[in-house]
């Protein structure tokens, strides 16, 4: 089984005294999701979240505490893309019904997502080409829009810890 370890991290902002949240639909599969993505060789687990917030969103942000505010768990199986054929590490996700078909042939992997509380320092106006939006939510509408339960989890204890 392929471990994987990804970070990213509940990007907010204040605006006129309001918490807004940023997230992102996912080119791939099509749901609203946090920013993440996979801790590179020789980077830390801080350094992948910043970078990965700043490729998926959009935006430069800081971790404002070193904590984590959670960290998830899951399983999933995937066709690797091992030729190098496409810019992404895998090539159909599960939720394709053609993939959910059948598992055999595919690896299973087991991934670690760890998320951070980031603070917005400077908005650069367009998501990456992993994400086909992105908007500003409050609280409420994340939790609505967030497609997984685990993401939810992960914003609620980002709205604990900024006292919402």
């Amino acid at each position: 089984m392929k471990q994987e370890i990804s970070a990213g991290g509940v990007v907010y902002r204040r605006v006129r005294g309001a918490c807004e949240f940023l997230i992102g639909k996912h080119s791939g599969y099509h749901k609203w999701v946090l920013p993440k993505g996979l801790v590179e060789c020789g980077e830390s687990q801080t350094e992948a979240a910043v970078r990965e917030v700043e490729e998926e969103v959009g935006v430069e942000a800081k971790i404002v505490d070193l904590t984590p505010l959670k960290t998830i768990e899951y399983y999933y199986f995937a066709d690797l893309d091992t030729g190098g054929a496409t810019t992404r590490r895998v090539k159909n996700y599960q939720e394709n019904p053609a993939f959910a078909k059948a598992s055999a042939g595919k690896a299973r992997i087991h991934k670690q997502v760890i998320f951070y509380l980031m603070k917005m320092q400077k908005d650069l106006g367009k998501e990456g080409w992993e994400m086909e939006e992105r908007k500003w939510v409050s609280y409420e509408e994340g939790m609505k829009l967030l497609a997984f339960p685990t993401e939810r989890g992960v914003l609620e204890v980002a709205g604990k810890r900024l006292e919402l």
